[in-house]
């Protein structure tokens, strides 16, 4: 998605008209929502890079009754939704159904992307490392499956965001009280994963004329045990949190790490850029976490940090996006006469 393609990408939007979608679909969306100052939130940078670019734009709110309805009437729609019904397939699903075209990857790759078990089967197939993980887990046989498991570790929501639906475990007894407050959370499937020690890492893949293009990694570099919700969405509690491109790392380290990301995408047929997390351990050894096919779009986040350090502004990163969506959409059939 290079800059000298930002003129391009507007001749095919011009006369387009895009709804960017965003709402508190799941969790994740509505914390956000009621954490995050309305004029840093990634729709407010989103349309503000559409409008600037001569691009008619408008929000619509998918939980909104009147949604379905209102979506027919666009060319496009600009995805800004995360968590269940927002990043699992589901609106994908229906965006296809009604034959709009949309950014982000289809209802395949959204949906195992979403889940983290069967991600790992996933990256267990590609020859990508990752964590141990245990089966579900329920409070009838969490106690159990702990007494077997290496503590510390992870007690994950199976479609969590990325940093909602996480608590570090580290004794046997935390674990009935943890699981049984993400179930009161609405979190139904959870499991537990090997706490990796080390360095926390992302690296994005956007798509090109070239081919896939992989940006530059990027380490969380947090006081924080872990990198949770709080971090994430910041406030005058929360731990620090910065991003930075590593100039430490090996060589062989961030090629791992993009030939996972890379395969990936390839695998399961995405579509837009993706962000794969990484834990590094000690001996630098990349370790799979999770797949993002809706990375977050505020103006500070990993994916446009890590696009500028490639030379790709935040405007060019969002219309080439859109332009792409526009580019590969694939009506249904039976709307082609």
């Amino acid at each position: 998605m290079p800059a000298q393609n930002l003129v391009r990408d507007l001749e095919i939007l011009r006369g387009k008209r895009v709804a960017v979608i965003a709402g508190p679909v799941s969790q994740e969306d509505a914390l956000y929502l009621r954490t995050v100052p309305r004029a840093q939130w990634s729709l407010t940078a989103i349309l503000e890079a559409l409008t600037d670019s001569g691009v008619r734009c408008e929000h619509l709110d998918p939980t909104a009754p009147d949604f379905i309805t209102r979506i027919t009437g666009f060319d496009a729609a600009f995805l800004n939704v995360h968590g269940p019904y927002g990043e699992d397939g589901r609106i994908q699903g229906l965006l296809d159904f009604l034959s709009v075209p949309y950014t982000s990857s289809g209802v395949l790759a959204s949906s195992v992307g979403m889940d983290k078990l069967v991600s790992k089967a996933v990256f267990t197939h590609l020859g990508i490392a990752t964590p141990r993980s245990s089966r579900l887990l329920s409070p009838k046989t969490a106690a159990a499956v702990a007494a077997d498991f290496p503590l510390p570790a992870m007690l994950k929501a199976v479609d969590g965001g990325s940093s909602v639906g996480l608590r570090l475990i580290e004794r046997t007894e935390e674990l009935v009280p943890a699981l049984t407050e993400m179930t009161e959370r609405g979190f139904t499937r959870c499991f537990l994963e090997e706490f990796i020690t080390g360095r926390a890492m992302t690296i994005s893949v956007i798509p090109s004329d070239e081919g896939l293009l992989c940006m530059p990694p990027l380490e969380f570099v947090t006081s924080a045990a872990y990198y949770d919700e709080s971090t994430k969405l910041g406030g005058d509690d929360a731990p620090s949190i910065e991003y930075r491109v590593p100039d430490d790392l090996p060589e062989h380290t961030v090629k791992e790490m993009a030939r996972g990301a890379e395969s990936l995408h390839e695998f399961l047929d995405c579509r837009g850029a993706i962000r794969v997390d990484y834990m590094i351990d000690a001996d630098d050894v990349p370790y799979a976490l999770e797949t993002n096919t809706i990375p977050g779009l505020q103006r500070h986040s990993n994916l446009p940090v890590s696009c500028a350090e490639a030379g790709i502004s935040y405007d060019e990163l969002v219309i080439g996006l859109l332009a792409e969506a526009v580019k590969r959409a694939t009506p249904a059939p039976w709307t082609v006469s």
